[in-house]
């Protein structure tokens, strides 16, 4: 185990301090972007394209980064929103699992969303939209089978991911996504403010934060509750494709996929918990710790079932 696997180990595992200063999103963003060039090392070369621009936003293009797998398509598909507290990483920053995806036969496009706290909510969920319809629009230039789509998206990337899916149903009455991947989200912020100070693995008070970043100090009662904050109480519910999460015991966001598997259940979704003993968040990325190859079988086992050709 490398010394960058053990300090995020031991982040998760250790008492929260009661005096933790503010943590900024903008410093958080630094933190992130160091800590993913160490999780990235050793991914499989693959040949990748950064920066297809799929729209124009708020003055500036919104970008794709493009995975193609081996072989002959048309291949299934995957839109990926990065995790990052919603202030922070970038394609870039989950480049190693992506690349794993697309070695298991996915054509993964990661969306290069707006990040808080300069984008608040709704800007980066809008620019996750806009990249769900292009890759149902272009599938078919991609060499992508547009009837074999699935969303994934960890961490603030899962909420992302799950509120696109509100969104789209919202509007649309349907999405393009046959599947729905969610490793260790969120999606009920009421209870994210709930978390106290000495809760376990983790401050309460940095979720308090990184909510502040994304919404805004001013963020009230119906807005923190709504479908496209929270997903676990989007109206669309009974309407979402089969969904898979994962998350581990040592996750402060381990009540987060049990709710919302039981929310999406009780509305008659296919959706199943994985939950791996002693894992913390992000395990995925974290390619030492067992719960990081298995929980990717479980996702490829998952993804073979619901997008089969």
């Amino acid at each position: 185990m490398d010394d960058i696997t053990a300090r995020i180990i031991e982040f998760y595992e250790t008492t929260p301090d009661p005096d933790l200063p503010r943590v900024e999103g903008l410093e958080i963003r630094e933190r992130w972007a160091m800590t993913a060039a160490f999780l990235n090392q050793g991914g499989p070369e693959r040949a990748v394209e950064r920066g297809r621009e799929v729209a124009t936003r708020r003055g500036e293009p919104l970008t794709v980064d493009l995975y193609p797998p081996d072989g002959e398509g048309p291949h299934p598909g995957m839109l990926f929103v990065h995790g990052g507290s919603w202030v922070a990483g970038s394609p870039v920053t989950h480049d190693k699992l992506a690349r794993r995806l697309a070695e298991r036969g996915y054509y993964v496009v990661s969306v290069d969303y707006a990040l808080a706290p300069e984008h608040k909510h709704p800007e980066g969920l809008d620019d996750c939209v806009v990249a769900a319809d292009w890759l149902a629009a272009e599938a078919g230039s991609l060499g992508v089978d547009a009837s074999r789509l699935a969303i994934m998206g960890d961490s603030a990337g899962g909420n992302l991911a799950a509120a696109t899916l509100h969104c789209l149903l919202e509007r649309d009455g349907s999405t393009p996504f046959r599947a729905a991947v969610l490793p260790y989200g969120v999606y009920d912020f009421p209870a994210m403010l709930e978390l106290p100070d000495d809760s376990p693995f983790v401050n309460g008070r940095i979720f308090v934060w990184q909510i502040e970043d994304y919404l805004g100090p001013e963020a009230d009662e119906t807005l923190l509750a709504s479908g496209a904050v929270s997903p676990r109480f989007s109206p669309c519910l009974a309407n979402y494709p089969p969904t898979f999460m994962t998350v581990g015991t040592h996750d402060p966001l381990l009540q987060q996929s049990i709710d919302f598997g039981e929310s999406l259940r009780a509305a008659g979704v296919e959706a199943e918990v994985l939950v791996f003993d002693g894992a913390t968040h992000a395990f995925l990325q974290i390619e030492e710790v067992a719960a990081a190859g298995e929980g990717l079988e479980a996702i490829v086992a998952f993804l073979q079932l619901h997008l089969a050709g």
